[in-house]
């Protein structure tokens, strides 16, 4: 079995950066960080609570990790989760951990819970511990993706139809009369943000209009960045007539770009968005989203892992995709006429 010395040869690192990697504890420079984590992948290094929990009993307790805990879709989410154990297994309890979209974060999160011997894990992947997630699989540990799947890690999954999301959002834009519509892309490593832009890009397609990636802009997901993206939106030439937003965070970085540039929307600029929150009706205006059954993504989720541990299913992974609904409000709005030229 590798060893952490191991790890840090393989590396070319010392064992104390090895460490700091894993713990988070101090910052590690990206070139570094990826040759430790590479090195945990190749070489299958667990600590002694991952082995441990692989060949303990039941604890009743059960690990939820998410990418962002201020994101309303996974407040929904975790809700579904707890209101379906309470049904299922009233003495099972949930763990939850946050990640911030940080692979090395991810690693840290599930060694703190397999030392405490939880049950399974249902996880919204940070992407980059696709080796490691492998690994967790094929010793049969039980493990439910939610949100967005690995293609790479056999593991049951609970995700929604984003693509078809994403192109009936952005065909609404385009039945109002919207041809020149740019879209705000959350840098996740997500595979759930690429089916969405895909899904507008084929709604351009079906529609005549090519793609073009000058107006695809690109947006971290926190509200500062996605504000300072959502100005580079608006200084775009000509001003898009529309823009598609891949998640909650460039929507409201977009809008409060809108509104401190003096500009009205949908007057000027119309904004549709990918996913609905509680108060998306309560904004002026009104935003026009897709709705995706957090709820119910959770409950299929623990349904599913709870499945695993009690070992009621085996064997291949299985993958459920939920549909999404269209809620139309007032941010869309109808197509203000322009003399700019469209490319």
């Amino acid at each position: 079995m590798a060893t952490i010395r191991d790890v840090a040869a393989r590396a070319n690192v010392s064992v104390a950066t090895v460490s700091h990697v894993m713990n988070g504890s101090r910052r590690v420079n990206d070139e570094t960080r990826q040759r430790v984590l590479d090195a945990i992948h190749h070489l299958k290094y667990r600590r002694h609570g991952i082995a441990r929990s692989l060949r303990r009993s039941k604890s009743g307790a059960i690990g939820v990790i998410i990418s962002d805990i201020t994101n309303p879709f996974f407040a929904d989410l975790v809700r579904g989760i707890e209101t379906a154990i309470q049904e299922i297994d009233p003495e099972s309890h949930i763990i939850l951990s946050n990640t911030d979209e940080d692979a090395a974060k991810e690693l840290q999160v599930i060694d703190v819970l397999m030392e405490k011997r939880v049950d399974g894990l249902i996880l919204a992947p940070a992407g980059g511990n696709e080796g490691f997630l492998s690994d967790l699989v094929s010793r049969a540990f039980p493990m439910v993706f939610v949100d967005r799947a690995l293609p790479q890690v056999d593991a049951d999954s609970v995700v929604v139809d984003n693509t078809v999301g994403a192109r009936r959002i952005v065909e609404h834009l385009i039945a109002l009369g919207h041809r020149r519509i740019a879209a705000m892309r959350a840098t996740l490593h997500a595979t759930s943000i690429d089916a969405r832009i895909s899904g507008y890009q084929t709604a351009l397609r079906e529609a005549g209009i090519k793609p073009d990636p000058r107006l695809v802009i690109e947006s971290a997901s926190e509200i500062g960045a996605a504000y300072a993206a959502g100005q580079r939106v608006l200084a775009l030439d000509p001003i898009p007539e529309a823009v598609f937003c891949s998640n909650n965070f460039t929507t409201l970085g977009l809008i409060r770009a809108i509104h401190a540039a003096g500009l009205r929307c949908p007057d000027d600029i119309a904004v549709v968005g990918f996913d609905d929150f509680p108060w998306a009706d309560s904004f002026h205006p009104q935003l026009t989203a897709v709705s995706q059954p957090a709820f119910a993504m959770g409950e299929d989720a623990i349904r599913l892992l709870f499945d695993r541990i009690n070992e009621r299913r085996t064997g291949k992974s299985v993958q459920l995709t939920l549909s999404t609904d269209l809620v139309v409000r007032e941010s869309c709005g109808a197509l203000i006429k322009r003399g700019a030229p469209t490319p």
